[in-house]
C-alpha cells in the first residue's frame, strides 16, 4: 500500500514534533529576537516570542560574550558549545548548544537555528569521576598515609607545593608519627620518583663506618678496606637520599655532610678524587636540632641546609579524629597478613583508644590493634577487655604510675592472656622480644608453659 508522504510536510506536524522532543529548539532572527520555540526552551527559560534571546542569561541586556549565534549569522559555520547559566531559582543548569544558519528561500541567512540540551546530569557525573581520579591519584602518591586531620591535609598541600624542587627537607616529629611515610609521599609527588631512592639510618651505623657508608672508600683507606666501595651517596645519584635519625650523626662528620650540600660534591675515603652528585636530600629526626644546635652537638650550618623546607609532624594525640580511620585501617591490614576476620572495633573501645594519649603514636597503635586482634575471636568486634592492659585499665593497681603500667607488668599479663591460644613465636613477636629472653621472663614469674 502507498503512502502519502504529502502529510509529512504539513505545518502543523513538524510544530507538534518540535514542540514534543526533549531537546529545546529555538529559532532566532538576525537582531537576536525569538522566532519560535518549543515546549522545553520555554520551561527553562520563560521567554516569549519576540524577547531577545540573551534576556535568559543572568537578565542580561545586551549579547554574550563570543555569541554562537552572531557567529554563525556573520559566516554561516555551524557552531557548538557548552555553557552554565543560572536559573532566577539559583539553580545551575548545564547546557550544551547546537547552532546552525537559518536561511530563506534565496539562501540567505536570516537568523540561526538553535538546539540546547541538558547536560548538566552528564557534567556533574563527569566532574565527580574527575574528582574521584583525582583522589585517587593523590592516595596513590601518599600511600600508606591514612587520615582527616587539616593538619595532616595541610602538610599534604605543602608537599605537592615542594615535591617538584631540589630544596631539601628536614622532617621533624615523635617517634611513630610516620616521618618515614612522609619522606616517600615527597618522592612519590616528584619528578625523580622514578629514580633511585637510598635510605640509611644514621643512628643505626656505628660511628666508626657511617662516613664509609655514605661517601664510600677506596682500597685500603683503613685497615678493612680490601677494595673499593661505593658510598650510598654514590648510590643515589640522580636520586633521593633520605637520611633518617639526622640527628645522630656525629659532629666529625657533620662538616663533611655540609661540604657535599654546599658544592655537591664529594670524594670517597682515602680517594683524592673529588666526583659530583645530583641527589635531593630529605632527612627526619625525633630530636629538637634548635636545641642541638644550642647545645654544640650540631652544627647551625647545618642544620639551616637541611631544613630549607620543615615540615613537622603532629603527634596522634593531637589529631585525634585520625584515630578511628588509622585504628580500622589497621585491623584490616593485620587481619589480612594474619588470615583473621576480625568484624571491627567497638564503640566502647574505640573511646579508650581515643582517650589514650599514644606516647608511641602511631607504631604504638599498631601494637595495640595487634594485641587486641589476636584476643579477639574469630568473626567478632575488638572489645576494651582484648585491648592492652595500659590503655583498657584492667588490672592498673600493678605498677601504675602516671596513667601507665610497668614494661614487666605489661608483659607478664600478655603472657598470661595469650599462653592458651598462642605459640611462643607469636608472643615473643607482640612482646618485641627473643624466644630465650620470652624463657626467661617465664621463669623469673613462675609462669609455666602451657600443653
Amino acid at each position: 500500500m502507498e503512502i502519502d508522504t504529502s502529510v509529512l510536510h504539513k505545518e502543523g506536524l513538524f510544530t507538534a514534533i518540535l514542540k514534543t522532543v526533549s531537546d529545546g529548539i529555538t529559532v532566532i532572527d538576525k537582531d537576536l529576537k525569538i522566532l519560535f520555540q518549543n515546549e522545553s526552551i520555554y520551561q527553562v527559560f520563560g521567554l516569549q516570542l519576540g524577547q531577545y534571546c540573551y534576556h535568559a542569561y543572568r537578565g542580561r541586556s545586551e549579547p554574550c560574550e563570543n555569541c554562537l549565534i552572531l557567529e554563525v549569522i556573520k559566516d554561516g559555520m555551524p557552531r557548538k558549545g557548552l555553557r552554565d547559566i543560572q536559573l532566577p531559582n539559583g539553580n545551575i543548569l548545564w547546557l550544551e548548544f547546537f547552532s546552525g544558519p537559518y536561511k530563506d528561500p534565496k539562501g540567505n541567512i536570516i537568523g540561526a537555528v538553535e538546539v540546547i540540551r541538558d547536560v548538566t546530569e552528564q557534567v556533574r557525573i563527569t566532574k565527580e569521576c574527575f574528582t574521584f581520579r583525582r583522589e585517587m591519584e593523590r592516595q596513590a602518591k601518599f600511600e600508606n598515609i591514612i587520615t582527616q586531620s587539616k593538619q595532616m591535609k595541610t602538610i599534604f598541600h605543602l608537599i605537592e607545593r615542594v615535591a617538584f624542587t631540589n630544596s631539601t627537607v628536614l622532617i621533624t616529629g615523635e617517634s611513630g608519627t610516620g616521618k618515614e611515610l612522609i619522606a616517600k609521599a615527597i618522592l612519590l609527588n616528584s619528578s625523580r620518583k622514578d629514580k633511585p631512592y637510598v635510605t640509611v639510618n644514621c643512628g643505626a651505623i656505628p660511628e666508626n663506618l657511617l662516613e664509609s657508608e655514605l661517601f664510600g672508600h677506596v682500597k685500603g683507606a683503613f685497615t678493612s678496606a680490601a677494595g673499593d666501595h661505593p658510598g650510598l651517596i654514590e648510590t643515589a645519584d640522580g636520586g633521593t637520599l633520605f637520611l633518617d635519625e639526622i640527628g645522630e650523626i656525629p659532629l666529625s662528620l657533620q662538616v663533611k655532610l655540609l661540604r657535599f650540600l654546599q658544592e655537591g660534591e664529594s670524594r670517597r675515603v682515602g680517594s683524592t678524587v673529588t666526583k659530583k652528585y645530583d641527589i635531593r636530600i630529605i632527612s627526619a629526626t625525633n630530636r629538637n636540632l634548635e636545641d642541638e644546635v644550642r647545645n654544640g652537638s650540631f652544627r647551625e650550618d647545618l642544620f639551616f641546609r637541611l631544613s630549607v623546607i620543615p615540615i613537622f609532624i603532629p603527634p596522634l594525640r593531637e589529631r585525634k579524629e585520625d584515630i578511628p580511620i588509622i585504628a580500622n585501617h589497621l585491623l584490616q591490614c593485620l587481619c589480612d597478613k594474619h588470615g583473621r576476620t576480625i568484624s571491627g572495633i567497638s564503640s566502647a573501645a574505640l573511646k579508650l583508644l581515643m582517650d589514650y594519649s599514644w606516647p608511641g603514636n602511631v607504631r604504638e597503635l599498631e601494637n595495640a590493634i595487634e594485641y587486641a586482634l589476636h584476643l579477639t575471636d574469630e568473626g567478632n568486634s575488638i572489645i576494651p577487655e582484648q585491648l592492652p592492659p595500659k590503655i583498657s585499665g584492667k588490672n592498673m593497681s600493678e605498677g601504675v604510675q602516671h596513667g601507665f603500667i610497668s614494661i614487666d607488668t605489661y608483659a607478664r599479663q600478655t603472657i598470661l592472656a595469650l599462653q592458651n591460644s598462642h605459640s611462643e613465636e607469636d608472643i615473643a613477636g607482640i612482646l618485641g622480644v627473643s624466644r630465650k629472653n620470652l624463657w626467661e621472663k617465664r621463669k623469673r614469674w613462675g609462669i609455666s608453659k602451657s600443653k
